[in-house]
């Protein structure tokens, strides 16, 4: 199957809650999301925190700066093999020890760490309820528990908790459909510190033994060019609107991969489309890691990808849907 970028694993989402609820004047679930939406992308935060899913648990640090040139980030892995993401606004550099090997992308529009919601909030109202259920802490500080209730069955829930005073989401849960947590994600120590220096955002990986790969220079232009593929994706739930389209290289020795990219404004699910190299029988199915699903099916000697923090109904549902025309 295709493969999930090993930065889309890393940094998978940032980060319980059960207190009474304080009810403050004009405070909406809605108000809290759109803080915490500005906050990721706009603070300089420096943390450790951990994730959890299938009962394991995996730890890594962060190191987030934003100053007059953007947004730049270090994820380094504290668990498990030993592994870097690198990000600024031209590329991203993943860095894995276990393997030598380092892979360098262009940086493409993208969620921003933990993860954000889109300024059209009202419009997921259609898809989600919000609800500011009480408050936390979280890593020694307060927060505000809010929840993200999906109105059907296709989407996840969440219950994140956001800082009183900066809005930095400090915990999420990921929930299924009837309530069940899926994965959850929270920071164990967390500062802001008023300036990054920039050694803290340089590789401890990635020696002179290291094998690169680059992606392509040349690429499709991004955007929606669905008209010009041979490909038609005919289901997706309710509210999932097209948002890009493109056709991609991983290497220059690798063949092309058609990309479709569907969102409600929350969920974002992808479709990869590739020649095969042969007929597998067994690339037919669904398998897991936490909240994120992947769904696989040949069609007519294509291999068809679908790739998305979704419940497993709606990756089939997207999947088997896919066509020629």
């Amino acid at each position: 199957m295709v493969r999930p970028a090993f930065s889309h694993l890393l940094a998978v989402t940032l980060l319980l809650a059960h207190s009474p609820l304080r009810a403050d004047g004009g405070d909406d679930g809605r108000q809290w999301l759109e803080r915490m939406s500005k906050a990721a992308q706009s603070l300089n935060y420096t943390g450790t925190f951990v994730y959890q899913n299938q009962g394991k648990l995996e730890a890594m640090h962060i190191v987030h700066a934003r100053d007059k040139d953007g947004e730049r980030e270090r994820l380094v892995s504290l668990t498990g093999p030993k592994r870097e993401v690198l990000r600024d606004n031209q590329v991203v550099t993943c860095i894995l020890g276990d393997r030598q090997s380092v892979h360098v992308n262009k940086s493409r529009p993208r969620t921003p760490f933990p993860f954000s919601l889109p300024k059209e909030l009202m419009q997921l109202e259609k898809y989600y309820a919000f609800t500011v259920e009480g408050e936390d802490r979280v890593a020694g500080r307060d927060c505000r528990v809010v929840a993200v209730k999906p109105r059907d069955n296709l989407r996840y829930g969440r219950r994140l908790c956001v800082h009183d005073d900066n809005h930095l989401l400090l915990r999420s849960e990921v929930t299924s459909p009837e309530g069940r947590v899926i994965e959850q994600v929270m920071f164990t120590s967390v500062a802001f510190p008023d300036h990054i220096d920039e050694s803290a955002l340089l590789p401890d990986l990635g020696g002179t033994n290291y094998t690169w790969q680059r992606e392509p220079e040349q690429q499709p232009e991004p955007g929606d060019q669905s008209a010009d593929s041979h490909w038609k994706v005919f289901e997706v739930p309710d509210g999932f609107m097209l948002t890009d389209h493109s056709w991609h290289q991983l290497s220059a020795n690798e063949p092309g991969v058609e990309h479709w990219v569907y969102s409600d404004g929350l969920a974002i699910v992808s479709v990869y489309i590739e020649a095969s190299s042969g007929h597998r029988e067994d690339y037919n199915g669904v398998s897991h890691r936490g909240a994120l699903n992947v769904y696989g099916t040949m069609v007519d000697d294509y291999y068809v990808t679908v790739v998305g923090e979704v419940p497993r109904r709606t990756v089939e549902m997207i999947g088997s849907s896919v066509r020629i025309k």
